[in-house]
């Protein structure tokens, strides 16, 4: 099974969401802590910034070079990994109309259900003080969660833009996980005018943009979770009709985390997974419907209890044990 390749793209997906979802121009007054985080939803939508940042997890360190633009109502990417491999992407991000459920969820707009808690009733939001980034002033944000099913953050927001310069994941103890941090920073006015590749420019949105507040429809999925943490709404589904594989992607607006479903032969011999990957937990389990053999692996930025349990609530549709049965008759 692709575990960990399934685990380097969520991986992938949750370092760049962290990156670049930041905030807009903000008003001069600030009410509270939790508007300076919802401010952060759409920076990228306005802001062209290039500069330098380091990512630091499980003892090792990364530095990394971006190139954010906006043109036209679009947005472009040009990454490079200043160490290690070196590796570089160039990408097309979000046209300004794109909604996504995190982002939907993070500004408090109703998502998936009438009755879904908001981003503060799961997480309270102070404002501990100012910090100096990147040589920046900016505001440091705790948030606490209120439960025990997701981690905290600590993310200091520029005073002058709302770029967020800085984000920690906080583990249950208090202890930093993770950390991503500007080193340098800047908003040149040369960015304007700076040629965009013309394959960029003529290539595809990523899926995943909204047009309303509906939920993602799941109908077509052969199975189901039976529990989930509160505020966590399903924000991605894909299913591969040739194999019946399946992947989920979750979002409480913060946090993430992805369900694989594989039903391949194959996960007949892997054992049951309990691991972490740097700050990211992979739990695998196996089920077996019929003569059918398949393998669940839950895997995100969320403590490992959590995630064994959504691991163990993953159960086969109705319709779905009804079709084992009628096969093997």
């Amino acid at each position: 099974m692709r575990l960990n390749h399934w685990c380097k793209n969520l991986r992938l997906a949750a370092f760049i969401a962290a990156i670049f979802a930041h905030g807009p121009l903000f008003a001069e007054s600030v009410k509270s802590a939790y508007d300076l985080v919802r401010g952060t939803a759409k920076a990228s939508k306005e802001l062209n910034y290039r500069g330098v940042f380091t990512y630091e997890f499980r003892g090792t360190l990364r530095s990394i070079k971006v190139v954010h633009l906006v043109r036209d109502g679009q947005s472009y990417e040009h990454i490079v990994h200043m160490d290690g491999a070196g590796h570089e992407i160039v990408r097309r991000g979000d046209d300004v109309g794109c909604t996504r459920p995190a982002e939907m969820l993070l500004l408090g707009t109703e998502f998936a259900a009438d009755n879904s808690p908001r981003l503060d009733d799961l997480y309270s939001f102070y404002i501990r003080g100012n910090a100096r980034i990147a040589g920046r002033m900016a505001y440091m944000v705790e948030i606490r969660p209120k439960d025990k099913l997701r981690y905290g953050y600590v993310v200091a927001i520029d005073k002058l833009n709302g770029l967020m310069l800085q984000s920690m994941l906080i583990s249950q103890s208090g202890k930093p996980l993770e950390r991503f941090q500007y080193v340098d920073i800047s908003f040149p006015g040369e960015l304007d005018n700076m040629q965009i590749p013309e394959q960029l420019v003529n290539s595809q949105q990523a899926p995943g943009c909204l047009e309303s507040s509906e939920a993602v429809d799941a109908s077509a999925s052969k199975w189901q979770p039976t529990w989930l943490p509160s505020g966590f709404v399903l924000s991605d589904i894909k299913i591969d009709s040739s194999t019946g594989d399946e992947s989920w992607m979750y979002t409480d607006g913060l946090a993430l985390f992805s369900v694989f479903i594989d039903s391949a032969e194959k996960s007949r011999r892997f054992p049951p997974v309990d691991a972490k990957l740097g700050t990211t937990v992979a739990v695998l389990s196996k089920v077996t419907v019929g003569e059918q053999h398949y393998a669940i692996c839950v895997v995100g930025e969320i403590p490992d209890a959590t995630a064994r349990q959504i691991a163990a609530s993953i159960s086969p549709r109705a319709s779905t044990i009804e079709g084992a049965v009628q096969a093997i008759k």
